[in-house]
């Protein structure tokens, strides 16, 4: 294995890693092709804030995707109008579309309008004036009431509106300030009427209106007390804002929970916000602290994070296996209430629900047990190789804080790559072709000039349809042409040209790039840092300005080894991103084959970005070590890893192993704390469900604790190939000694004579 891997490194005099002084600027042709790539992008950009209009996103459009107030037709209608607001409410609209005719209007309707309720007390004149209809060739065909019924039925005309405002040229019920007088209103109309079918419905659309607006349900009772000033400030106070009945309705669209449920928790998330503040800090203390005592104390902890693993398992095992007993004995009482809490508690009263949760506990209780039975000795050597990384970050505190800058790199690039994108897709063309809109009626429209060759379902212009496309009609003395009533050159879709489909490609392409150019350099500086611990022989005389001096040596000699990295993880990035569009495009024409190859090559590229993503660490930590360019560092890290495969294997997997334990000890500790806090101190903050603000505290607790264990994944990574090649290159004796740590060496049997 050793000839087919090189041979091992020998001892060099000269040699004193990442401190030498003799480098040089590495891979300097991929940092001038991503100098020029992030010109081009710049470019690109450019043209995106000149030429695109973030406006045309949001602008409104009707039902034929025409722009109200822009395009033709529609010039002087700049308003949107809906023909059941109630059916735009869900906060999915923006992306998915609101699910009910639109048409343009001059301005918004200043009055109610119901058919049914006044179909039998108003005029046809007069509630035909007051239909609002997809098109007014619909509006001029509707001659009886018996057709009116008939365009609402078919949704040509809104059967039902109230008095609206425009808001960002959208035409809004006007409703919460009136409503009460509304709804009495409606009250005495309903009373007088032999039938209150009509009022009733209408009824019921302003209530479930008014609840999706988080009034009470505005009954004739309940109005005047619901909008007296003091509990109108205190349901503003809980439900004003947008983003609460945003994530209300989401809750209640991907998981089907009880409206006033979603609502709690949504309540309980923006009320918590500087409980949620305070106990991250309090896990980010906590998190350092934890580091800190690894130096000393790296072994207790760690063992002390296994068996809190295995004793937060065997707990909540030995419960769920007495709460099966109990219930099988028990005697099963059935409930006729449906409700959310009474579903709930059925559930929690059915054996089964106790038996799957202790087979799932059990399960993973064994597994974990025998993973560190096996890995006894591995865990050994792992818990070393923690001392030494707690006690190269304790020495270099700062190490725990640059994440913070790559951080502010790469949330600047997701932000930069976003706008761009935005206006990118904003710079669209609209496609238009010849359809009838009616099935019924066909009439014969000729085109004649540039517009001969126009048929039905082909694309066609607008403009050119309206000049030259016509019905010919003759008279007892002369021909007259009038426009085409029921063939219609309509929007189609939005398409973009190939220039805009390369640009967007572009923008995507950069994101990626730069995006792992950012994490490179993040990985690089950390890297050559810890490397300078590690290859000065007297610890007390590592620099206080390593991380420092790590920065400007990086930054000034080995931008293209990183560009160079970060371009190939690029291009398999995109890869994966092209084979998912492939599978989205080819679900409507699926079949097993195609979802095998899709498949495989799926998994195929994961290893291999995932492979890729091991190799250039690797590189990048001996590019800090050697100065090497991207291919030689590349070359001797797999090298070096190959002569010594065991013991990576072993590392990587125990490592792991063990940071996961950690982090999930952390955060199951604060979510945990952040609980019984709450339970113990309910007036500290009004809430519905204290597990709400927990489980927030612990997930922010394990993204804290990934950034800060991220780098100590870098130092372990980092020491580990110097120990291997440190292992290779000295021997111990005066003349060649041993770099690594008294400590490393008594473990591993290594010492200097």
């Amino acid at each position: 294995m050793k000839n087919e891997y090189g041979q091992p490194l020998t001892y060099d005099e000269n040699f004193s890693g990442p401190r030498q002084r003799n480098r040089r600027c590495t891979d300097v042709p991929c940092l001038l092709l991503f100098v020029l790539f992030l010109g081009g992008w710049g470019y690109i950009a450019q043209f995106a804030f000149r030429t695109g209009n973030l406006n045309k996103l949001v602008a409104p459009m009707d039902s034929s995707n025409r722009e109200c107030g822009v395009d033709p037709g529609v010039e002087n209608k700049s308003n949107l109008f809906f023909f059941d607001m109630t059916e735009c409410l869900n906060p999915l609209t923006p992306f998915n579309g609101c699910e009910t005719p639109r048409v343009c209007l001059e301005s918004c309707p200043n009055q109610m309008f119901h058919y049914e309720a006044m179909k039998n007390f108003k005029s046809f004149e007069e509630l035909h004036g007051s239909l609002i209809c997809r098109t007014e060739e619909h509006k001029a065909r509707i001659h009886t009431k018996t057709d009116i019924e008939e365009a609402i039925k078919q949704n040509l005309c809104a059967g039902w509106y109230l008095n609206s405002v425009p808001f960002h040229n959208r035409c809004i019920l006007n409703m919460p300030l009136n409503a009460c007088d509304l709804i009495s209103t409606l009250t005495q109309v309903g009373n007088s009427l032999p039938s209150g079918k009509g009022v009733d419905e209408i009824t019921n659309r302003i209530t479930k209106f008014m609840k999706s607006m988080g009034q009470e349900s505005p009954t004739a009772e309940n109005c005047q007390f619901g909008f007296r000033k003091d509990i109108l400030k205190e349901k503003m106070m809980q439900t004003d804002t947008g983003l609460s009945k945003l994530g209300c309705n989401i809750l209640f669209s991907f998981f089907n929970v009880d409206k006033d449920v979603c609502g709690d928790i949504v309540e309980d998330v923006f009320n918590s916000p500087l409980l949620i503040l305070q106990a991250s800090c309090c896990a980010l203390i906590a998190s350092l602290f934890y580091i800190a005592l690894m130096r000393w104390f790296s072994g207790q902890i760690v063992w002390f994070s296994i068996f809190g693993v295995l004793i937060g398992l065997g707990m909540p095992l030995i419960y769920c296996i007495m709460q099966y007993i109990f219930w099988k004995r028990a005697t099963k009482e059935r409930t006729t209430d449906y409700n959310m809490e009474s579903i709930f508690k059925q559930i929690l009263r059915d054996e089964y629900t106790w038996l799957i949760l202790s087979i799932f506990l059990g399960v993973c209780f064994v597994v974990i047990l025998l993973i560190v039975i096996v890995m006894l000795k591995r865990i050994r050597i792992a818990i070393a190789m923690i001392k030494e990384g707690s006690k190269v970050v304790s020495s270099l505190i700062s190490t725990m804080f640059f994440p913070i800058f790559s951080w502010t790199l790469y949330l600047a690039t997701i932000a930069f790559s976003i706008y761009v994108g935005l206006h990118l897709i904003s710079i669209k063309e609209r496609s238009f072709k010849m359809v009838h809109q009616l099935a019924y009626g066909k009439e014969a429209c000729i085109c004649e000039g540039p517009a001969t060759n126009y048929t039905v379902g082909e694309s066609c212009s607008p403009e050119v349809f309206r000049q030259h496309c016509f019905i010919r009609q003759t008279g007892v003395d002369q021909q007259s042409q009038v426009p085409c009533s029921n063939t219609k050159c309509s929007f189609d879709d939005f398409v973009f040209s190939p220039l805009i489909k390369v640009a967007i490609f572009y923008n995507v392409f950069g994101f990626c790039w730069l995006s792992f150019f950012v994490s490179a350099f993040n990985y690089m500086v950390l890297a050559s840092t810890f490397a300078r611990w590690y290859w000065t022989l007297k610890k007390r005389d590592v620099p206080f300005f390593t991380l420092t001096t790590a920065f400007c040596q990086t930054a000034f000699y080995h931008l293209g080894t990183l560009a160079f990295g970060s371009f190939i993880l690029a291009v398999v990035r995109m890869v994966c991103l092209v084979l998912e569009y492939i599978s989205r495009k080819v679900k409507a024409h699926d079949n097993f084959v195609t979802r095998a190859i899709i498949w495989i090559m799926r998994f195929f590229f994961w290893l291999m970005d995932a492979f890729l993503k091991f190799a250039t660490r690797n590189a990048y930590i001996m590019c800090a070590i050697h100065g090497h360019n991207f291919i030689t560092s590349a070359k001797d890290s797999f090298k070096l890893v190959m002569r010594n495969p065991l013991r990576m294997v072993t590392l990587e997997f125990a490592m792991g192993f063990l940071f996961f334990v950690s982090k999930v000890l952390l955060s199951a500790g604060a979510g945990v704390s952040t609980y019984f806090f709450l339970s113990n101190y309910p007036e500290a903050f009004k809430l519905h469900y204290n597990v709400v603000p927990a489980i927030l505290v612990a997930i922010f607790t394990y993204l804290i604790t990934h950034v800060f264990f991220g780098v100590y994944s870098t130092a372990v990574d980092t020491l580990f190939l110097c120990f291997l090649e440190d292992c290779e290159r000295n021997d111990g004796s005066p003349e060649k000694p041993f770099f690594m740590s008294k400590q490393l060496k008594k473990i591993l049997g290594k010492r200097n004579h």
